[in-house]
């Protein structure tokens, strides 16, 4: 209902569209765009990337030209980081399963 007709509330302002029809308008304008271009685009903000850092190159801002040309150094430290403290958490197990580092509340 872009050019249809306009409906006015009493104080002559002019209504909102329908929520319906913001939907179709959104609909309609995302069928216009090939769906590898919308993949793209998801990619290109780090959207959908591949967690294991495979594409991290696809991510625009960390690209020599971007805004954050060090970011991808920045985000596979912190994998690393996450990675290093998940195994010494492991590692703080014992064999039968128990967190060795865990407090016994022994009762009287």
């Amino acid at each position: 209902m872009v050019h249809g007709e306009k409906t006015y509330t009493k104080n002559d302002n002019m209504r909102a569209p329908l929520m319906d029809d913001y939907l179709q308008w959104i609909y309609d304008a995302w069928k216009q765009f090939p769906d590898e271009s919308i993949l793209k685009s998801f990619k290109g903000c780090g959207l959908t990337n591949a967690l294991d850092g495979s594409e991290d190159n696809e991510i625009h801002c960390f690209k020599s030209n971007g805004p954050i040309p060090t970011g991808r150094e920045f985000l596979q430290q912190a994998r690393t980081e996450a990675e290093m403290t998940e195994l010494i958490q492991q590692l703080e197990v014992d064999e039968d399963g128990y967190d060795s580092n865990a407090s016994i509340d022994i009762m009287a």
